[in-house]
């Protein structure tokens, strides 16, 4: 398999805004050299009856301390009827609750209290968008590159402002490094059927890809944005070691996202 990543996120970003995103201003984001902070990382997506919540505690950039579990946080989750939920420790600072009735065009929020502190998080799901297909087209290699495969997403974009991610494995390995990101809004697409490549991956024959259409919110799409602005193939976690730290949507001190999201997954093989 070969895996021809860009070599910057700049590249990354460009292509991502030639694509199909518009263009957006610079955003301004403070180093981060502060001592040990709270990481919270949250999650919850229609249809998966659950949500996740992971809580940490990390360092600054300029730091030497290794992210730190918290086993022993409060973490609950607001649902849209006003409905408050305790999230469980399972293991490893995660904090999972399953059975949920969870709907789309609907407020989510989250509360997690550790040492005295408290960090609150709210998000939008958008509506249902459905991956409607994927289709796969041989590239052959210029100047001295090797050929390989592209995929295609097809899907209809709703009409009104509209954000995404798109997250994918290859043969079942998840793709997440910072190079990965995809994110790209509808700005130059509103209301018409979209066709776009996965274009931070190169596809090789015999290649199983399976590919996770994410709508997101202006705030978590924002996120992602800042975070491939200021993470690198080093970072490893977006708060580990980033010179910088993404803009987030928590109140209350700590790093981190809390994102409500729809979901739409496909899966293709690419044959040899």
């Amino acid at each position: 398999m070969n895996n021809h990543r860009n070599n910057t996120l700049l590249s990354l970003l460009a292509v991502s805004m030639l694509m199909l995103t518009s263009c957006t201003e610079v955003i301004d984001i403070e180093l981060n050299e502060a001592d040990r902070r709270f990481v919270v990382e949250g999650s919850i997506t229609e249809g998966t009856d659950s949500a996740y919540v992971l809580v940490s505690k990390t360092t600054s950039f300029f730091g030497t301390f290794q992210p730190e579990a918290v086993t022993d946080a409060q973490v609950f989750l607001t649902m849209p009827d006003g409905s408050e939920i305790q999230i469980p420790h399972v293991a490893d600072g995660k904090y999972i609750v399953h059975g949920l009735t969870v709907a789309n065009a609907s407020d989510y929020s989250i509360r997690v209290e550790a040492d005295d502190k408290t960090f609150t998080g709210d998000d939008y799901m958008m509506p249902s968008v459905t991956l409607d297909s994927l289709e796969y087209e041989f590239n052959e290699g210029l100047f001295g590159g090797e050929d390989g495969y592209s995929v295609f997403l097809d899907f209809q974009d709703q009409p009104g402002k509209n954000f995404y991610r798109v997250v994918y494995k290859v043969d079942g390995e998840l793709q997440n490094t910072a190079d990965d990101i995809m994110v790209f809004d509808d700005n130059l697409n509103d209301g018409t059927l979209i066709r776009i490549p996965i274009f931070t991956y190169s596809f090789a024959a015999g290649d199983s890809v399976d590919i996770e259409l994410q709508s997101l919110s202006p705030e978590l799409y924002e996120f992602y944005q800042t975070f491939a602005a200021v993470a690198s193939e080093d970072a490893g976690s977006p708060f580990a070691a980033a010179p910088a730290n993404p803009n987030t949507n928590l109140e209350g001190g700590a790093l981190g996202v809390f994102g409500a999201y729809t979901s739409s997954k496909k899966s293709i093989r690419i044959p040899e």
